[in-house]
């Protein structure tokens, strides 16, 4: 992995914290996998292979639409929101900003288990790319560095502004598990900060 991250430029150099999670060789590797998948095709065979309902979202424009119109059918129209999403729900949740009455203010974006660090999710976003949503206040991330489909957390590499990343360890059998991501205090303290906020 080191081998192919290095053949396909990744610079060598310190660590970071994120890289060294748990004290184990998984988020040198993830960090490795991520850089692949930036620069490769490694990207398109995961989402076509792994993430089949990622593709079927972000390649079928009927598809898409159908999904973005039954969430919206029972979404408010003004008001304060925070939205929790996980995996597919985290690139729905990114184009449903886009559409969502400018009426509403976005308190908290959570996204959990996302496959938003991968250039070929983010550049078919509505947004047309890693553009941070203006009209989020504060965002958390939260990614398992064993979460297949967190293959290109953090996300700050890609997407610039304010973001909050967090990673967590989840599981080994639930690396990708919406409970496990929630089970966390730092998650769910945000969430339960905003929600009780006055």
């Amino acid at each position: 992995m080191a081998e192919a991250a290095e053949a396909a430029g990744m610079p060598r150099g310190d660590q970071l914290a994120t890289e060294r999670f748990g004290g184990s060789l998984v988020g040198a590797l993830q960090r490795q996998l991520s850089w692949l998948a930036a620069r490769t095709d490694l990207d398109e065979l995961v989402i076509a292979t792994t993430l089949r309902d990622v593709a079927a979202y972000l390649d079928d424009p009927g598809v898409r639409d159908a999904v973005l119109d039954a969430v919206l059918a029972s979404m408010p129209t003004s008001g304060e929101l925070v939205l929790v999403s996980h995996s597919l729900g985290t690139v729905v949740g990114m184009d449903l900003i886009e559409r969502l009455a400018p009426e509403l203010d976005f308190t908290l974006l959570v996204t959990a288990g996302s496959p938003l660090g991968l250039d070929s999710v983010y550049s078919r976003l509505l947004a047309g790319g890693p553009k941070r949503p203006e009209r989020v206040s504060h965002w958390l991330n939260a990614w398992c560095p064993t979460d297949a489909v967190a293959i290109g957390c953090p996300l700050g590499d890609s997407w610039r502004g304010e973001l909050t990343e967090l990673a967590v360890a989840n599981a080994r059998d639930r690396a990708h598990s919406i409970e496990e991501y929630l089970s966390h205090p730092e998650v769910a303290g945000a969430i339960g900060r905003t929600v009780r906020r006055p």
